[in-house]
């Protein structure tokens, strides 16, 4: 991230007129996820998107010329940081850098940031925690176009806090080999927590994505830009979060943390919903999506 390790404020771009354009992205893991879970498929150069569970009919993508449903906005539009919303809050929690553990900026869009509000107004009512400092690895970076961060559409989150306390912590590295009293303690904090950042953002990648998310949980707008999120079942990490709420949340043990939206998955979040007074299956609507995701947060 281009920013100052002190204060953990973006450091003006320097252009450099000599530098070369990128060539365009290739298939990065990030890409091929966003494509699977839509159903979408790369041949000769267009993109045939297929009807998935619960996908209204999307049109073939001849190339990438043609304008994409809001479920396949597929690469990010870097801008720069001046043309972004500082903020320095979360609904009324400061912001921290999580590196220099101060007070710092962030920049995102507007839409973003309203949504980031949002999501803390959904976590103080029901996981019940009112943090008053919310610590991040920061939003806005420089230029990459396959990374939301770039856009201003992304925040990599490592902790609630109130009081000079952790609430929760999503620093896994720091406690995953903890006692296993403590142990279930913090998984079951940290997939609320979670829970409450799928109910508001389609793309949350959390420790099951890869050994770099282990310090952090990073969320985005990606694919579904300003829709609200549902299950696609062939999302890898969605899949994954489910799963691991079954587990560290509602105690199934039975669930495996497969990635695939098996038979026992399906019914046992069937049965949680069922439980909740949610509606229908996960898989159904983003109603029955945010109804599991609500449900989580409130199991104490």
């Amino acid at each position: 991230m281009s920013q100052d390790r002190r204060t953990g404020e973006p450091t003006p771009p320097v252009p450099d007129p000599d530098r070369p354009h990128a060539s365009p992205p290739g298939l990065t893991r990030r890409r091929v996820l966003t494509l699977g879970a839509v159903g979408a498929v790369v041949a000769g150069g267009a993109y045939a998107v297929s009807r998935g569970p619960g996908l209204h009919s999307l049109p073939q993508l001849s190339g990438l010329g043609e304008p994409a449903p809001p479920e396949l906005r597929l690469d990010p539009r870097p801008v720069d940081f001046s043309a972004l919303q500082a903020r320095r809050r979360i609904g009324a929690a400061a912001h921290v850098y999580e590196v220099s553990a101060r007070p710092a900026a962030y920049y995102v869009t507007e839409p973003f940031g309203a949504r980031l509000d949002r999501w803390l107004a959904l976590h103080q009512r029901h996981v019940g925690q009112v943090p008053d400092e919310i610590r991040s690895y920061g939003a806005w970076v420089r230029g990459s176009s396959t990374s939301w961060h770039s856009s201003g559409e992304a925040i990599d989150i490592a902790r609630l806090r109130a009081g000079g306390r952790d609430l929760t912590s999503l620093r896994h590295d720091q406690w995953r080999d903890a006692p296993a009293t403590e142990l279930r303690r913090r998984l079951a904090l940290y997939w609320r927590t979670a829970a409450g950042l799928h109910h508001e953002f389609a793309d949350v990648l959390t420790y099951l994505f890869d050994a770099s998310h282990d310090n952090h949980i990073h969320v985005d707008l990606g694919r579904f830009g300003p829709e609200r999120p549902r299950l696609i079942r062939r999302s890898n990490a969605q899949v994954q979060a489910v799963q691991a709420m079954c587990r560290h949340v509602w105690g199934r043990a039975e669930v495996e943390l497969t990635g695939e939206f098996d038979a026992v998955t399906r019914d046992v979040t069937t049965r949680i919903l069922e439980q909740s007074g949610g509606p229908g299956e996960l898989a159904d609507s983003r109603e029955a999506w945010q109804a599991f995701m609500v449900a989580t947060m409130e199991r104490a």
